[in-house]
């Protein structure tokens, strides 16, 4: 990435070669894959499957070229939800044992979050404190919703509660909680569909009170926080607009406007563009900006060069904190120790 700091990326993709073969062999388990020769496959009658996804030693060998340092890793998202459907207690075991087994392959430059069983919310809290307890994850990674339910649901209270308790990072990620017909071509789906889940999950939590109720929550959010920060102004209006047009509800669990609440939330640098990540840094400060890849995935910032014309324009105190300093500020005492 052409950088002299340290580089720790907050928003990398992984699964291990031995979940990718299960789901190969298990319909109904995370992708519908076909096998296309020896460790390679594809999505079933699609695209084939980037090896950069389960294959650790050629993840390794992408990082040390590019100076990466240290990567946190989450699944794919859809695997974790996507539509109706939403991890098991049973599925997010697997998965953590993946995340697992490929931090303790990774020559020290692999961190892992914790995925929780969003599918049964009732479980979630317990088995997130034991999958920490377990495997030593730096965080908890949470899409945007969990099929029917969105994440300010109540049954995802004693979740929350738990996730302060352990002083987690949270990375949230989109998932599609809800496919219009109109998200089916042109990739519209990724390209505009997850930005937008994002706001909308993140505004909930805002309006529903959640974020007002567990303020020692530290939450990264993926693709520099979808629209928010360019909708801020507009939400404020949902609260503070004239009695004719204000919702009640946009005032009843909060007692601040909802963008005081999106300067406490941190944003990642996958947004594509140079002059949006200028306008991200100056919207909430170099305190609250971390880099981040999207690796290993085409639709991303997977070598950095997207978003590093915008960082190199900054001091080197302010470069050094979006590349390294937040992240480990707020790992706090789950950071890893750096190889």
């Amino acid at each position: 990435m052409g950088s002299q700091t340290m580089l720790i990326d907050v928003h990398a993709h992984a699964l291990s070669d031995d979940v990718v073969r299960r789901m190969v062999k298990t319909p109904g388990f995370g992708w519908p894959l076909e096998v296309t020769g020896p460790n390679r496959y594809r999505y079933a009658g699609g695209n084939p499957l980037d090896p950069l996804i389960y294959d650790v030693g050629a993840r390794l060998d992408v990082m040390k070229r590019r100076g990466v340092t240290l990567q946190l890793l989450s699944p794919p998202p859809s695997v974790i939800a996507n539509g109706d459907k939403v991890v098991s207690l049973d599925e997010a075991r697997i998965f953590n044992e993946s995340t697992a087994w490929l931090v303790a392959h990774g020559d020290g430059r692999l961190a892992g979050f914790a995925v929780p069983a969003l599918g049964e919310p009732a479980k979630a809290a317990d088995e997130l404190r034991r999958a920490v307890e377990l495997h030593g994850f730096v965080g908890v990674v949470l899409s945007t919703a969990a099929g029917p339910l969105p994440l300010d649901h109540p049954a995802f209270e004693p979740l929350f509660t738990t996730i302060e308790a352990l002083d987690l990072l949270v990375f949230m990620h989109p998932t599609s909680s809800a496919l219009s017909i109109a998200q089916t071509d042109y990739t519209l789906r990724t390209l505009v569909g997850w930005p937008t889940e994002t706001t909308i999950a993140v505004t909930r939590l805002i309006f529903s009170g959640v974020l007002e109720r567990h303020p020692r929550l530290k939450i990264v959010l993926s693709h520099g926080g979808g629209t928010l920060a360019n909708l801020a102004g507009r939400l404020d209006l949902g609260w503070s607009a004239p009695i004719y047009e204000a919702n009640p509800a946009c005032r009843a669990n909060i007692t601040r406007a909802p963008s005081t609440f999106l300067k406490d939330l941190y944003y990642d640098t996958v947004v594509a563009d140079p002059a949006m990540l200028d306008f991200l840094v100056k919207a909430y400060g170099t305190d609250h900006v971390l880099l981040g890849t999207d690796f290993p995935y085409e639709i991303g910032d997977a070598d950095g060069a997207l978003a590093m014309p915008a960082l190199d324009r900054l001091s080197e105190a302010d470069r050094a904190k979006v590349t390294s300093g937040n992240v480990l500020r707020l790992l706090g005492r789950h950071a890893p120790a750096i190889a």
